[in-house]
């Protein structure tokens, strides 16, 4: 999921309903924007959900998997096919433990 994604599936809540129903709003799995007098103060989030942004953000640390991603979306942009296996190669991840991933 984007983050902007995650942004908008968000439910707002105020701080006062966040703290009187938080094992409520905790339980639902769905992510709760709570403000204070209208304004964004916190961001409450499925664990897994916040695994995997933080997973993205180390990868976007990674250099080489940049340049990896730029020459792919080059070659997609030229009209050639990108093979999944050597991206996910150069990953050091296979397409086996991606697909046990999502499910």
């Amino acid at each position: 999921m984007t983050t902007a994604a995650l942004l908008r599936k968000a439910k707002p809540v105020n701080v006062r309903q966040a703290q009187a129903g938080l094992s409520k709003l905790i339980s639902s799995k769905t992510p709760s924007l709570v403000l204070s007098h209208g304004k964004p103060v916190s961001f409450l989030m499925p664990y897994e959900e916040m695994l995997d942004l933080l997973e993205m953000l180390e990868e976007l640390k990674d250099q080489q998997l940049l340049k990896e991603i730029a020459k792919a979306r080059s070659e997609y942009a030229e009209g050639k096919a990108v093979p999944t296996e050597r991206l996910l190669q150069k990953m050091g991840r296979s397409v086996h433990v991606l697909a046990a991933r999502k499910s």
